[in-house]
């Protein structure tokens, strides 16, 4: 039975407080302006896959996507929302990984999570923390690979984590799917294939209701 990691939106905090738009400043089509902060010095390669996968992903939705560092926001810059995504542990494919067991699955593994957003009560704060270094186990199940591909691989893994959170906080809800990107927990070798994910219509739609409100 394959190991299974839950994603899911959690902890209240004090509420991130961020620079309000003025109605003539914001863009007819929703730009979002995603604020990336590394604990430690990640990958470019897998940065840059990450960032065009999230994108595609996203896409239905109609929302665009403008990535930058966090040390960049200077709350001048007319977005329709911001997103802080903190990246803890190593983002890059290096060192050892898990050994896979005679199931296929990885040992003393239990159900951790990838990703979490942060919630005030009951409200979904743009604050979105990714556990690097348990994404990365998710290369056991890549088999032989160079380091070019397993540093994409990476990119590629970490995009889904990152989708399924800002789903929640585009679409502002703590809620989850059945099946897709959305769903609420997935094995750790779903992160690895190559292969199109996008939003369901009703995720899609989910998204264009909560920016239609603002």
């Amino acid at each position: 039975m394959p190991q299974v990691f839950v994603w899911a939106a959690i902890a209240a905090i004090t509420v991130l407080f961020l620079k309000p738009q003025s109605p003539e400043d914001v863009p007819k089509a929703p730009s979002v302006g995603i604020y990336m902060d590394f604990e430690t010095a990640p990958s470019e390669e897998s940065v840059q896959v990450m960032e065009k996968e999230v994108s595609q992903i996203l896409q239905a939705s109609g929302v665009s996507l403008d990535w930058r560092s966090l040390k960049d926001n200077h709350g001048s810059e007319p977005f329709a929302g911001l997103v802080v995504l903190k990246f803890k542990g190593a983002c890059r494919a290096g060192g050892l990984y898990p050994i896979l067991n005679d199931a296929g699955s990885i040992d003393n593994a239990a159900s951790e999570e990838l990703g979490s957003t942060r919630i005030d009560r009951g409200h979904v704060l743009p604050y979105t923390e990714v556990e690097c270094d348990r994404v990365r186990q998710a290369l056991a199940y890549l088999g032989p690979a160079g380091q070019k591909e397993r540093q994409h691989a990476l990119g590629i893994a970490l995009a889904r984590v990152v989708s399924h959170e800002l789903y929640h906080v585009l679409a502002s809800t703590t809620a989850h799917a059945e099946k897709g990107i959305a769903k609420a927990s997935h094995p750790l070798e779903d992160l690895i294939p190559d292969g199109k994910l996008a939003l369901s219509n009703q995720e899609s739609l989910a998204i264009q209701n909560a920016f239609s409100k603002k």
